[in-house]
């Protein structure tokens, strides 16, 4: 059975809390780990930022519409991160090391170790960002 819930912001830098404070208490309820909960977390705000900074250029007057996708079968977690920005060419978030040289560019370093899939999708209009992450370690039994 697969569980989801949908929610809508504006591309305020200070909705990635709300984003983050969202998937806590999803994982919560499913007994994840504090860990994978805290790397998910991270993953997702990642995401979140680049499409800020850079599909929206800073423009806070856009939206953004996060869905969390649970299948409890596979223990797997699906984020769906809608914008309605510019086409984002899907070569530019392949992952590279990061070089101690250079400031910035781990955020796509860090998305590809803590996803499992990373997919983007051009959309007519905007970007669909698909993030996969199966679960390995679950908390004690919180239900």
């Amino acid at each position: 059975m697969k569980e989801i819930v949908t929610v809508s912001f504006s591309s305020k830098s200070i909705n990635t809390r709300l984003a983050r404070a969202v998937i806590r208490s999803f994982l919560l309820y499913r007994n994840i780990s504090e860990e994978e909960i805290w790397d998910t977390e991270l993953g997702a705000n990642e995401a979140l930022t680049n499409i800020i900074r850079h599909t929206y250029k800073g423009d806070e007057n856009k939206y953004i519409t996060m869905t969390l996708i649970w299948d409890e079968s596979e223990k797997q977690l699906q984020i769906l991160l809608r914008d309605f920005g510019e086409h984002v060419d899907p070569d530019v978030i392949k992952p590279k090391m990061p070089s101690p040289d250079k400031e910035g560019g781990f955020g796509l370093y860090i998305i590809s170790r803590i996803f499992n899939d990373v997919q983007l999708v051009n959309l007519q209009n905007g970007n669909l960002l698909k993030l996969t992450k199966v679960f390995t370690s679950l908390a004690g039994d919180l239900r």
